[in-house]
């Protein structure tokens, strides 16, 4: 037997097992396993969750090795073409057909096959894959497909203008972080943003051209609603996101009481519910301004670049809070309008440590850290920076008012580390959350904070 058909099968074995302690003297034989899963502990449960996702890894990389094959017995031109000899057009189209599944999806399985499936040379020698560090790690069950199918679409968008060493060591950084305990969601927006951080230089001309392609429509709808369709472009999106998710944060319309009981009593409403109650917030303040200017939102828009970027005008600028990137030369026309702050990276800045005297941070700290954190800094947390308050890791009058004693937070992840005895250090300029005993006894720490950013020169 194969080592891949290997591990699968004893990660199948891996699963079974799991249900032992409930399944004494065969009691749920020929039963469904609804019965077992009812009665696994907290621990056992996640457990069995745990294990079954990689036996479900591993079948999707074993289905990319078959897809693999499919598109190499298609590639012919004549009459051995196996997509054309079953009737389709692609080997996308022949996988979406034998698999049973959307042709979107079927097309990004083979795009990532065709990647990390092994090459041969003119004369029949074994090569690499092109994609040789992410076809190792799906192997393994160790990488999502769909994260792996994120991570090859990146690197084939920067290959051009990089040399073929670049692309594979920014491909082995990748795959690094997608061990770091990130979730897919975030691992994913991060490798959309990785063409940005490759070409930088190339932000401009984009910019400009998405800019003419973004647009505002409305349309009535027979129930009486209004729908808005905004297609916006990451300077506009970047106002937009800022000004809405202040408006939504639990924190600014919702009192949280001294009463210990009271303290869950948030809206719990799905996040696009919320949403309708921030844009009419919104609405009703741009209303009430009377002298013209159009920006009400106490909201701040920050801008970072670094300090050759402000002087050049070359390069790329980040949004923090809605993670996206402009050129500088726009940062530097912008820097002139009160709605933004730029933050220069590596540039003087004022003073940020005010000892332990001082109970609250300091606007210029909040700044700060709004910059290093990019959101809340909790483990695999995505609130945005308008969520967030500016948090003591070692309490006030113990440890300093520093930005270094300093970490940005949610409500949520606030709570985790004051009341539910989760840890958080910075280490090498990256948070990590250590959970307590009872949430997870192995003490596998997460990472908190943005996945980081790509560094091509180190």
């Amino acid at each position: 037997m194969n080592r891949n058909a290997e591990a699968l099968r004893t990660q199948v074995d891996a699963y079974l097992h799991g249900f032992d302690r409930v399944d004494v003297a065969g009691r749920f034989e020929g039963a469904s396993s609804d019965g077992p899963v009812r009665l696994l502990s907290d621990q056992e449960l996640l457990q069995a969750t745990s294990s079954l996702s990689l036996l479900v890894r591993l079948a999707e990389a074993e289905r990319v090795k078959l897809a693999g094959e499919i598109a190499r017995r298609s590639e012919t031109r004549d009459d051995t073409n196996l997509a054309r000899t079953m009737g389709t057009n692609s080997p996308a189209g022949l996988l979406a057909q034998t698999a049973g599944i959307p042709r979107d999806q079927a097309g990004a399985l083979t795009g990532l096959a065709v990647a990390v499936r092994p090459r041969e040379s003119l004369d029949g020698t074994p090569l690499p894959a092109t994609r040789a560090y992410v076809a190792a790690e799906l192997a393994t069950g160790d990488l999502d497909v769909s994260v792996a199918a994120a991570l090859v679409r990146a690197l084939r968008k920067v290959k051009d203008g990089l040399t073929p060493d670049e692309v594979d060591r920014l491909e082995a950084f990748l795959v690094d972080s997608t061990r770091e305990g990130h979730t897919a969601d975030a691992l994913i927006e991060h490798f959309r943003q990785v063409p940005a951080y490759a070409h930088p230089d190339g932000n401009g001309p984009r910019e400009e051209q998405l800019a003419r392609q973004a647009t505002v429509s409305k349309r009535k709808l027979d129930n009486g609603l209004t729908r808005w369709t905004l297609d916006l472009d990451p300077l506009t999106a970047g106002f937009f996101e800022t000004a809405l998710d202040a408006n939504t944060s639990q924190r600014r319309f919702q009192l949280v009481l001294d009463d210990a009981d009271r303290l869950d009593d948030k809206d719990l409403r799905p996040l696009n519910k919320r949403r309708v109650d921030g844009v009419h917030r919104m609405a009703k303040r741009v209303l009430k301004i009377d002298d013209g200017h159009l920006a009400g939102t106490a909201v701040t828009l920050l801008v970072t670049m670094s300090a050759e970027s402000l002087r050049t005008g070359v390069g790329s600028a980040l949004l923090p809070g809605c993670q996206e990137t402009i050129s500088a030369a726009t940062a530097r026309m912008l820097a002139a309008e009160a709605e933004i702050i730029p933050v220069v990276l590596g540039g003087d800045s004022q003073p940020l440590d005010l000892g332990t005297s001082r109970r609250f941070f300091s606007e210029a700290q909040r700044r700060a850290m709004a910059v290093r954190d990019q959101g809340c800094a909790g483990p695999n947390c995505d609130a945005p920076l308008s969520w967030c308050d500016a948090a003591h890791i070692e309490p006030a009058g113990h440890g300093a008012t520093s930005v270094e004693n300093g970490i940005l937070l949610c409500w949520r992840c606030h709570r985790l580390h004051d009341e539910h005895g989760w840890q958080v250090r910075r280490d090498e300029g990256r948070w990590w959350w250590t959970p307590p005993p009872h949430v997870d006894p192995t003490g596998r720490r997460r990472p908190g904070g943005p996945v980081p950013r790509v560094e091509l020169s180190a």
